[in-house]
């Protein structure tokens, strides 16, 4: 199995920008020194409780210069957001300066605030996904670009520097909601899910739909085909895991609260709007630790993941150590060589 990290980058109100992407950055050198296989990064906007990083990519560079082996993820590149041409130079950039590291992740974002911001109407994300995909895989597979799409459209452009690695960086699509898992599916595209937004329940049926529509288009499953991303803290015991990630877990989901908004103004998507706030509200540790999490001591969380490999098939597993902001850099630190050092050796 492959392990990698994840990293949100929530931040409390007393917590310094400069110090949280500093902790961020030397957390992804010792990932790189411990044998994790790829440092996941997610770009979101105008929630700085939620998250401080509107630029992956920038963070990513800075990571390449003092790391030699570990893959750079981003996860995601919020594709309807930006003009297709940039991200293609901007990724392809990346994958110069790191040697060939980079991992291409996809997806359209959950939080209609990012789209408003950028005054982009979310009800085009899934036009403007597929299109800016297509044009960037076209952009770095060709000598000179002409893409006729509904969106965009250029014609000739020499598109550089190209990408090291060939014919492109590996592409993979977050997939949330039943029509990305369907849109992977269909294309044959890995995938990255799980977290709170697709739990352990759930991703069950949503893998349904991605396997479905690769036996209906007969599209052989991809190798690697499933990043499976999971909040993870190995400690001494269950218990002294809850004490670390209680408070942060508690920030977690109140940050959530914060940039959540109905899908709709209708009746039944404010009702709909109701019962997921009063869901986030109420959510116990318990039931993150079961449909979420894998915490407690090393031997706990071996047998959770083997439970989870078996039932799912995945061979990669993304850990999320860096839940909520608040656990501390010292204490991820930690979580990361317990993990290296007593949980991963039994899946090599």
């Amino acid at each position: 199995m492959k392990f990698d990290i994840f990293y949100q980058l929530p931040a409390a109100r007393t917590q310094n920008v400069q110090d949280r992407y500093r902790e961020l950055i030397d957390e992804s050198v010792e990932a790189d020194r411990l044998g994790f296989d790829t440092v996941w990064l997610a770009e979101v906007h105008f929630a700085p409780r939620f998250s401080l990083m509107p630029s992956p990519m920038i963070l990513l560079a800075a990571i390449a210069q003092r790391t030699s082996r570990i893959r750079l993820g981003l996860a995601v590149n919020l594709v309807p957001l930006h003009h297709p041409l940039q991200l293609a130079e901007e990724t392809a950039m990346l994958d110069v300066l790191s040697s060939g590291r980079v991992e291409f992740g996809a997806g359209r974002g959950a939080f209609p605030l990012n789209y408003r911001g950028f005054g982009v109407d979310m009800e085009t994300s899934r036009d403007l996904f597929a299109e800016g995909i297509e044009f960037c895989r076209q952009a770095w597979i060709n000598d000179r670009l002409t893409f006729r799409g509904k969106h965009f459209n250029v014609e000739n452009i020499n598109v550089v520097p190209k990408p090291l690695q060939k014919p492109h960086p590996p592409i993979r699509l977050a997939a949330n909601s039943p029509d990305t898992f369907a849109f992977a599916g269909e294309h044959g595209y890995p995938i990255f899910a799980g977290g709170p937004v697709n739990p352990i329940p759930v991703l069950a049926e949503r893998l349904m739909v991605y396997k479905h529509e690769l036996a209906k288009f007969r599209v052989p499953l991809p190798d690697d085909w499933l990043a499976a991303a999971l909040m993870v803290h190995p400690s001494r015991d269950r218990a002294s895991a809850r004490a670390t990630l209680e408070p942060s877990l508690d920030n977690y989901f109140k940050a959530v609260l914060e940039i959540i908004e109905p899908p709709s103004q209708s009746a039944e998507g404010l009702a709909e709007f109701s019962k997921v706030r009063d869901r986030l509200r109420n959510i116990r540790y318990e039931t993150v630790e079961e449909i979420m999490g894998i915490f407690g001591d090393p031997a706990f969380c071996i047998d959770k993941i083997t439970q989870l490999r078996d039932r799912f098939g995945f061979s990669r597993l993304v850990n999320w150590f860096e839940i909520g902001g608040l656990i501390g850099h010292q204490r991820v630190i930690g979580a990361m060589q317990t993990f290296a050092d007593k949980i991963a050796p039994r899946f090599a």
